[in-house]
């Protein structure tokens, strides 16, 4: 007698849930750029999604302690916290920095001040060089000398390498920067010809230069959020270039300037709200600026950058 004996087939293996967050987020990205590109949301910039890189430590943690054990459930939180990031995004773009979590500073800055100034002497131009940290930086005019500068944090350092009537100024702030928000404010002279350069990394920059005499402008921007008022130009041509990594550019066109905004280079992207101007491929320029002899030429070159005009 044969006896035949049916194999027990083994036990099915438990749910595991491949971790999602990363198609989720790439698939979020792609919705809200589309909806963006349509008009049915805001724009969004390039600094306002990489300023979400909290959410990944999140969604890392989350995927870790409780995908095996809980795997629907996780993937419903995940979809919750990636939908909620992206609304910030889209809704509150000015609340979103990288300044939270930046290590930048000066080596050279040995003996940093909460405020210094450079007098107004016998200067005829100034030129004038800062190099930014983590930190919201506002630039403009006012000062009664030729430079004021003034920080909470106490961190600014001041050179001055001024020959005969021709001033050069550096700024630069001292050491690591974690955490907190620096407010650092410029004040130069209204009627000192000036030539700016800015190196800024991850932060906010604020330039009010329309009542400055602002002879050119050169700004290295990287993970950061840059506002420009454009000068008011009195002397022919004011160039104004622009390179930028990550990051978000608003240039502000009064209605006493006439200017054109060139954008190129990586995902660049431009859009204007101002009345006066037209846009023609990534050219905006107002309507007055081929006829006009002072006028002020923008040019952005950025790796991802978004640039809007108002």
């Amino acid at each position: 007698m044969t006896t035949t004996t049916t194999a027990t087939p083994p036990p099915p293996r438990p749910y595991r849930r491949r971790g999602m967050f990363w198609p989720l987020v790439l698939i979020g990205v792609g919705l809200v750029a589309l909806l963006a590109n349509y008009g049915l949301v805001q724009p969004v910039s390039v600094l306002s999604i990489l300023a979400l890189w909290p959410v990944l430590l999140i969604l890392l943690g989350i995927d870790v302690a409780f995908a095996r054990r809980w795997p629907l459930p996780t993937l419903a939180t995940e979809v919750v916290i990636i939908g909620a990031a992206l609304f910030l995004a889209a809704t509150q773009p000015a609340a979103l920095s990288f300044t939270s979590f930046t290590f930048n500073g000066s080596s050279d800055c040995s003996n940093p001040t909460a405020s210094t100034s450079v007098a107004r002497g016998t200067l005829q131009s100034l030129t004038l060089r800062i190099d930014g940290a983590a930190a919201r930086y506002r630039l403009m005019g006012g000062a009664t000398g030729a430079v004021e500068v003034t920080s909470d944090a106490g961190d600014i350092c001041l050179r001055d390498r001024t020959t005969g009537a021709r001033g050069d100024i550096r700024i630069s702030q001292r050491g690591a920067h974690f955490g907190g928000t620096t407010e650092i404010v410029v004040k130069v002279a209204n009627d000192l010809p000036l030539s700016l350069q800015v190196n800024a990394g991850a932060g906010e920059l604020i330039l009010d230069l329309h009542d400055v005499k602002t002879t050119d402008i050169r700004l290295s921007v990287g993970a950061s959020s840059t506002t420009i008022v454009l000068p008011r130009p009195s002397a022919g041509e004011v160039p104004i270039r622009v390179e930028g990594g990550a990051s978000s550019v608003v240039i502000e066109v009064p209605s006493d300037v006439d200017a054109r905004v060139t954008v190129s280079g990586g995902l660049v992207s431009s859009s204007t709200t101002n009345p006066r101007t037209t846009k023609s491929g990534n050219t905006i320029e107002t309507t007055g600026y081929a006829a006009a002899k002072d006028r002020v030429a923008v040019t952005v070159n950025g790796g991802a950058t978004s640039v809007s005009v108002r």
